[in-house]
């Protein structure tokens, strides 16, 4: 992949990756009825920057995250990131939606949490210095659940199951990885650590959930 190639079809995509721990697997809730395009999300994670049509140079991002947060910014991430934090849930999040073309039933984070301000900085900070444009007008750090067919993410906001299941869930954010590919094929999607303090962990973490929402099906 040649760095900051301009291509409309290509796109760039800064996560933190997150582990997602809840006590039953999320799948058991969902009707695979509902389901659309990617469907139950299996790889949780917060996009930072999705930067459509640029392919990002990964070997600087990680000294442009350093710059923009500064000194105590970068270490205050870097020891979320580093650290076992096993947060409960609906300390940092609370549950919500987003509707375009699909359902997206997420993880909204709270304003109130350090981490949102620093996801803020990263966010417009890499915007700025790569010209990075955004249909939406403004940034939300969350968790995708899962995309689902229009109309039918009311009835899981309302689900007192998953409310019950995702009250007793816990949060553990993990690296930092930046991934590249074509609009609309995220499964051949190439990513990249920037950080590697919890991605063999991560590794089997996906392969068991992934095991675990075969049988269910």
């Amino acid at each position: 992949i040649r760095e900051m190639e301009d291509n409309n079809s290509m796109n760039s995509c800064l996560m933190l990756a997150i582990g997602l721990y809840t006590p039953v697997e999320l799948g058991s809730i969902f009707d695979s009825a509902d389901y659309k395009g990617t469907g139950l999300e299996l790889d949780s994670h917060i996009t930072l920057l999705y930067a459509q049509g640029k392919i990002l140079p990964r070997k600087m991002i990680k000294e442009d995250i350093k710059t923009i947060l500064g000194d105590t910014g970068w270490e205050s991430l870097n020891d979320w990131i580093s650290g076992i934090s096993r947060i409960k849930v609906f300390e940092l999040f609370e549950l919500g939606s987003f509707e375009n073309d699909s359902d997206y039933l997420v993880l909204k984070m709270k304003k109130d949490h350090d981490t949102y301000s620093l996801f803020n900085l990263i966010n417009l900070g890499l915007k700025k210095k790569y010209g990075v444009k955004s249909e939406f007008t403004e940034y939300s750090p969350h968790i995708t659940l899962a995309e689902l067919n229009p109309g039918t993410a009311k009835k899981y906001l309302e689900s007192d199951c998953l409310k019950k299941v995702l009250s007793d869930s816990l949060i553990d954010f993990e690296d930092l990885i930046i991934s590249f590919g074509y609009s609309g094929e995220e499964s051949d999607r190439k990513q990249y650590f920037l950080t590697q303090y919890k991605n063999i962990d991560r590794y089997f973490r996906l392969r068991n959930l992934k095991e675990g929402n075969k049988e269910l099906e």
